[in-house]
């Protein structure tokens, strides 16, 4: 009566292949999260960036320019007119030795004016202080300052007195 063949119902499970999605999600994320831990630590650090030699020399020189700075004075070489850049004048009569101008460089002397300029305004170039590129600023306007209390200045007639140098178009 039918007990001889078992009767075998099928079996159906709930199981849906779509859950094993989530956790290979999960442990692609901590893999990928793993390994880029690892490349950070193990990431050798980079190079700082620097300046090529031919900069670097650049740089050295200017500071080496801007500590060896020099205020110097143009002296007039002769009696004679001289250009001047303030006086209502385009040129002054200076005896030889008196101050046409005074400046600061950080390039010396021929660095800073050309042969054929001093030969052509018939001046002398002399240094009257060296140090660094603010001492000699500061040894300028005490100069410039002063320059109206100069004897050379003093002995002229008072109309013809200079608030500065002939050649110093400004007080700065």
């Amino acid at each position: 009566m039918g007990a001889d063949k078992p009767y075998m119902s099928k079996v159906t499970t709930n199981t849906k292949s779509s859950t094993v999605w989530p956790f290979l999600i999960v442990a692609t994320c901590f893999l990928i999260g793993i390994a880029l831990i690892i490349g950070v630590l193990l990431k050798k650090e980079a190079p700082s960036p620097e300046l090529q030699p031919k900069e670097k020399a650049k740089l050295e020189q200017k500071i080496r320019e801007i500590d060896d700075s020099e205020q110097y004075a143009l002296i007039a070489n002769n009696n004679g007119w001289y250009p001047c850049l303030h006086s209502g004048r385009s040129s002054y009569y200076l005896l030889k030795g008196e101050i046409w101008k005074y400046g600061v460089t950080s390039k010396g002397q021929f660095g800073r004016y050309t042969v054929k300029f001093l030969r052509n305004n018939n001046v002398s170039y002399i240094i009257e202080f060296k140090g660094n590129m603010a001492e000699c600023l500061k040894m300028e306007q005490i100069k410039l300052f002063n320059y109206p209390f100069l004897p050379e200045n003093m002995t002229r007639p008072i109309n013809d007195r200079l608030p500065r140098p002939p050649y110093n178009p400004i007080m700065r």
